[in-house]
Formats: structure tokens, sequence, C-alpha cells
């Protein structure tokens, strides 16, 4: 039988060649092709353990899914409140000083977004007197969204202010 050196004495950093690949050989095949062709497959319990785990995933991947959708709308609807806030503060700043004055009651808003057909949110305007010359302006939107609605007492809002000056 004949041995390979692991290292060559005239060039240490030749890599030796490796053994011919024979049958029963070193570097064969130890059973001949016969552990390449085996028939016996998967089992069935072997094939149930990976669908489960496979539907696990798949769950996961959809819980996943769902809580992006649901925040990507939540944040659809935060900046059309922000737009329709800055709509009423244009609208408030174009008044003129002594006209200036809170809302009466609260004005409805409706929008559609995305899939959704008039879906409302609701605005307020108050206004401030700081002294003789200078008022302040808070405007308010609130809108509801799945559970946060204003008859549990929590509704998403959004508020913006400023100061305005009589010239």
């Amino acid at each position: 039988m004949t041995q390979i050196a692991l290292l060559d004495k005239n060039n240490p950093f030749r890599i030796p060649p490796h053994p011919p690949l024979e049958k029963g050989g070193k570097g064969g095949f130890k059973g001949g092709l016969r552990g390449i062709t085996d028939k016996r497959g998967f089992s069935q319990v072997e094939i149930m353990i990976s669908l489960v785990l496979l539907l696990f995933v798949f769950l996961a991947l959809a819980q996943t899914a769902l809580v992006s959708i649901d925040s990507n709308m939540t944040n659809i609807l935060r900046d059309e409140a922000v737009s329709i806030a800055e709509m009423r503060m244009n609208e408030a700043r174009s008044i003129s000083f002594d006209a200036l004055v809170s809302d009466a009651a609260d004005i409805p808003i409706t929008r559609n977004l995305r899939n959704i057909t008039g879906f409302s949110y609701t605005t307020t305007m108050t206004v401030t007197t700081l002294n003789a010359n200078n008022k302040q302006i808070d405007i308010t939107v609130q809108w509801d969204w799945k559970e946060r609605t204003a008859a549990n007492g929590n509704p998403y809002t959004h508020t913006i202010s400023t100061i305005v000056r009589k010239s």
C-alpha cells in the first residue's frame, strides 16, 4: 500500500494530490453508488414535521405583513391630519387680527384615502388672546382608527400652534 506524504521536502507549499476515486478505496465511495441512489426517501412523519414548521414560518410572515399594513395606514392617516391642520392654519392666518376667534363647534372634514371613502376628521380652532397685540392659535385635528376612538376617550390627535401679532 502506498502512502502519500503530507509535505513535499523540496517544496513545502505544494499540496499533495488526492487519492484516486476507486470503488471501496480510500478516496472513493465505500458502498459504491448505492449510498447515493438509496430509494427509501422521506417518511411521512418527516414530511409532516417539515410542513408544520413551514406553517409556523408562514403564520409569522402573515402576522408581520398585517402589522406592517396597519402601521402604514396609521401613518397615512396621520399625514393627512397634518395636511388638514396646515390647511386650517393657513385659513386662520388669512383672517384679520380683530376677527380671529375660536370655532363655535367642531368642524368635520372628510377625505378619500386609499380604499377608504369619506374618512372623517374633526378639527377645532382655539384662539387665545395673550395681550392686546398677540393671539395664539391652536388647531387640533382628531380622528378615529380601529380601537382608538372618541367614544373610548382615546382618539388620535394632532395639534399645531402659532402666535399672530397685530400689524
